[in-house]
């Protein structure tokens, strides 16, 4: 599957695998992605350049701010905290809780509709 293997480039140069990002977080001045082979790849970028650029796959979404979440990786949504497959706990912010919910309902029913993974 092409989707897969599908990747971009930071604004630093590094390429990147999409779908083996478990989430991204930032924090003064370096995003770091957390991937699912457990190595965490560390980029100088603002999260504003980050952000739209993983968003634009529906499968990725800010819960709160300076975190990007990988809806193939959220193993349970808990109330207000969506709890990812390395056992992270990211929280969602009241503010943006409604929408974030519905764009994860709409990801899991685009799964199911499609009869499992994409």
């Amino acid at each position: 599957k092409l989707e897969l293997m599908r990747s971009i480039r930071l604004p630093d140069g590094q390429p990147i695998v999409l779908r083996n990002i478990i989430y991204a977080d930032f924090s003064s001045h370096y995003m770091t992605f957390h991937n699912k082979n457990g190595a965490n790849t560390v980029s100088r970028v603002s999260f504003s350049e980050v952000e739209p650029i993983l968003c634009e796959n529906s499968y990725f979404c800010s819960p709160s701010k300076g975190v990007v979440v990988n809806f193939h990786e959220v193993k349970l949504l808990d109330s207000d905290v969506f709890l990812m497959s390395d056992g992270t706990r990211i929280p969602i912010s009241r503010r943006k809780s409604k929408d974030v919910r519905e764009e994860y309902a709409r990801f899991r029913f685009d799964i199911l509709r499609c009869g499992g993974e994409r």
